[in-house]
């Protein structure tokens, strides 16, 4: 047995490492020829170790074998949030544009620019509900396809979406644009087109609240308390002075992305929050309890910057 997994391992490596084909999608994923060998990386037609014919029993070792923090197939390492440049010389999609040891724009899942991660996504396969999964704000509900892990936002195949996220996600159909998938990606730098918040929505459907004056609306109580609005241009601030752009502008050198849709620079989910996992400190008021609603010393619920500086950052006060 010990025999066959260090075949598999080799066999593994060496498909991903030396596969040269040219993707809209990067790497293996997607693009494929006719006579790719790209499914032998991850695929054995009778000799699989995991469901749908997988080489590995389980779908988050698989992806960690290329993207994690000892992985060789692919220069992201999801694990540490990094860009490790060289790791698959054969491979150069991003170095151009890509700095080596840049902090990679969904976050990471252990670290996050070198500081140990106070939240990220369970996608070890072991969480199976989520937070306003298409019931009240502040209640979990199960995911469809059950415990989470990396295929549940991406698809390995390929996908029209950016960053090969799926076109359908928990069961609902996302469309994210596309922005920087040419053939010199960049992975370091803030790039988001419209439909961001879509993909986070799938599973938290009961905080994408885009109506004007969702948080003061007293009708937004009866399902789970008020709620900032996502989806608007950055300058909607109600009455008074419109806040400052936090993506140009921003404050004391702290800044936040917005995605580009259309002429609207829009604050997203992504805006405030990172995909895999965000090292931000809670301290102080921050620190408040156990979501939802409060973050804590052990869980900054995602959130980009330390404490409240996602707030402060668009609202100077």
């Amino acid at each position: 047995m010990k025999k066959i997994l260090i075949v598999l391992a080799v066999a593994l490596v060496s498909a991903l490492t030396l596969t040269t084909m040219a993707s809209a999608n990067g790497g293996p994923h997607g693009g494929f020829t006719p006579t790719t060998d790209a499914c032998a990386g991850c695929h054995r037609t009778h000799t699989a170790n995991g469901p749908k014919l997988l080489i590995i029993n389980n779908t988050y070792t698989l992806c960690m074998t290329c993207h994690g923090n000892t992985g060789t197939g692919a220069d992201s390492n999801v694990i540490d949030g990094i860009w490790l440049e060289g790791r698959n010389p054969t491979d150069t999609t991003g170095d151009a544009n890509t700095a080596i040891n840049a902090p990679l724009l969904g976050g990471g899942f252990a670290f996050y620019k070198t500081i140990a991660t106070t939240s990220n996504h369970a996608v070890q396969e072991t969480t199976a509900a989520a937070w306003g999964n298409g019931v009240n704000r502040g209640v979990t509900a199960n995911l469809a396809g059950g415990n989470m892990n990396c295929a549940s936002c991406h698809d390995p195949h390929g996908s029209t979406n950016y960053r090969t996220i799926n076109v359908t996600v928990n069961g609902v159909a996302v469309n994210v644009a596309q922005v920087d998938e040419g053939a010199a990606k960049d992975y370091d730098t803030e790039q988001w087109g419209a439909g961001q918040s879509a993909l986070c929505a799938a599973c938290h459907s009961a905080y994408h609240q885009t109506a004007a004056g969702s948080g003061s609306d007293p009708g937004m109580v009866a399902t789970g308390g008020y709620t900032h609005r996502v989806d608007m241009s950055y300058t909607y601030a109600g009455p008074g002075v419109p806040n400052q752009n936090p993506e140009t502008v921003g404050l004391a050198g702290l800044t936040l992305p917005l995605a580009q849709t259309g002429t609207v620079n829009a604050v997203v989910c992504q805006t405030c929050h990172l995909p895999h996992g965000s090292s931000a400190a809670m301290t102080g008021h921050a620190n408040s309890g156990v979501l939802p609603g409060n973050t804590s010393a052990t869980d900054s619920a995602l959130l980009r910057l330390d404490n409240r500086a996602t707030c402060e950052v668009c609202h100077q006060k």
